[in-house]
């Protein structure tokens, strides 16, 4: 579990320089979700939660599926900092 204090030195402050500050804590939350998600579990884990979402399902139709499969996008993109296929293989 993360403390308080852990997670404000991830995320940090935004009073000054704001925009700085919060490239820097997604640059941190990028960092932290590869750590998680480059072990054996994590990546067994990172799968069955790309496949929950509907990340390998082409032929989502309802709103709830594009929804679920919008936020395996989301993490795949901003949360690993994925932007290839090369990447994402190898996150």
């Amino acid at each position: 579990m993360v403390s308080d204090t852990d997670f404000d030195e991830i995320m940090g402050t935004l009073d000054e320089n704001k925009e700085d500050k919060i490239i820097e804590a997604d640059k941190r939350m990028v960092e932290c979700f590869r750590r998680v998600f480059s072990t054996d579990d994590g990546k067994r884990v990172l799968h069955q939660l790309l496949t929950d979402l509907n990340f390998f399902n082409y032929q989502i139709i309802s709103p709830q599926e594009i929804a679920l499969n919008n936020y395996a996008k989301f993490m795949i993109f901003k949360r690993l900092g994925c932007n290839n296929d090369k990447q994402i293989s190898d996150a």
